[in-house]
């Protein structure tokens, strides 16, 4: 990125001051990841139009801002109520910049917002911690673009026309914008979820999990000394959960160390390494497994579908701090599909080569019938 758009809400005009010098000084380096361009506001309205309606990438904000007649504050630091919709309504990079850090609400502190004490040095010091993550504000833009860019492509096609067509009339808003919201996601989902050739390994999984109140079929988690996944339907998780939740066991897969060291050997074992390593990525192994990927220094697992734990679903919420992690919903179909087809096969018990072999033995032996 070229230009990294700053907003900082501050009211003390000698600090503005600072931050103007402190910021011209950075943009004057040879050496810099990009420029800053900075906004200011100096009370809470002015600083959530600006993060609702222009382009910020990062922002700092004090917590002391002067509250006005029209606009009653909730009881604690203004500060806090624009960091809440920092957090709430955009996800860009934020610092706390205060003398009165204890006064951070606590929302706040349990995000990955930065808290700054007011004293020489600390703008820079924050000015070049943004620089520091120059690539995911830069990520996080283009990402914003291309959401937005195929939010616009359905609007055009599909939700203008529907509202001429038929839901101009309709009296109630909010069933409309909730169909609206549903459609636009499914549809960005379709557009946005699969790679131009193949996925990254870190797109098979969300990080933290992801929902805070409840379990989701996908949900990884560490449980007893086993590594378990939700395999119970989403369906019933979410509305009415059955008696017991259903969980396969994720057991280490054991190759993934014979794979790195096939890959840095010779010919035929590196050969051999990068071809289990290609079948297990498109999960070209035996039926009763399902192939996961490592996950920061966890795994990589095998599901082991012959191996299942059926858990108290009275113990949910006691289950909930375990979970490491949840499979991304575009890889739970084939996880689910695998676990399918491994419980619906057919089969037949293996018959008795021995037998088998004894009663051709048999037949070889027996004398020609007469005639």
């Amino acid at each position: 990125m070229e230009i990294c758009h700053i907003l900082i809400v501050e009211d003390d005009e000698s600090t503005v001051d600072g931050w103007k010098r402190d910021i011209r000084d950075f943009n004057r380096r040879a050496d810099k990841e990009f420029e800053f361009s900075a906004q200011f506001s100096t009370n809470k309205s002015d600083a959530l139009h600006a993060l609702s309606r222009q382009r910020i990438d990062c922002a700092v904000i004090d917590l002391r801002l002067p509250s006005s007649p029209d606009e009653p504050g909730s009881g604690e630091p203004i500060g806090n109520e624009v960091l809440h919709g920092v957090l709430r309504d955009l996800g860009i990079p934020a610092y706390v910049y205060s003398a009165y850090e204890g006064e951070v609400s606590d929302e706040v502190k349990a995000s990955s917002i930065k808290v700054a004490r007011k004293e020489g040095g600390a703008t820079v010091h924050i000015l070049h911690e943004f620089e520091k993550q120059a690539g995911l504000m830069d990520a996080m833009d283009r990402m914003r673009r291309q959401v937005a860019q195929e939010t616009s492509r359905l609007f055009n096609r599909s939700i203008w026309p529907r509202w001429q067509q038929r839901w101009a009339n309709v009296g109630d808003r909010e069933i409309i914008a909730g169909i609206i919201s549903r459609q636009t996601l499914a549809h960005v989902v379709e557009a946005l979820s699969q790679a131009p050739a193949s996925h990254h390994p870190d797109e098979f999984y969300i990080v933290p999990s992801l929902y805070e109140d409840r379990l989701e079929t996908g949900d990884i988690l560490e449980h007893e000394g086993e590594t378990l996944i939700a395999l119970t339907p989403r369906c019933n998780l979410a509305n009415k959960p059955p008696s017991m939740v259903l969980f396969a066991v994720c057991a280490p897969c054991a190759a993934w160390t014979e794979w790195r060291a096939g890959l840095g050997g010779a010919n035929k074992a590196k050969e051999r390494a990068e071809r289990d390593v290609r079948m297990h990525a498109t999960q070209g192994h035996g039926i009763a497994t399902h192939f996961m990927p490592p996950l920061d220094e966890k795994g990589p697992w095998l599901v082991d579908f012959r191996e299942l734990r059926a858990i108290d679903a009275r113990k949910v919420a006691d289950l909930l701090p375990d979970r490491v992690a949840t499979v991304a919903p575009q890889f739970v179909a084939n996880l689910v599909q695998r676990h399918a087809a491994y419980i619906g096969r057919i089969g037949q018990p293996d018959l008795n080569a021995e037998l088998l072999i004894s009663l051709c033995r048999l037949e070889d032996a027996a004398p020609p019938s007469s005639s």
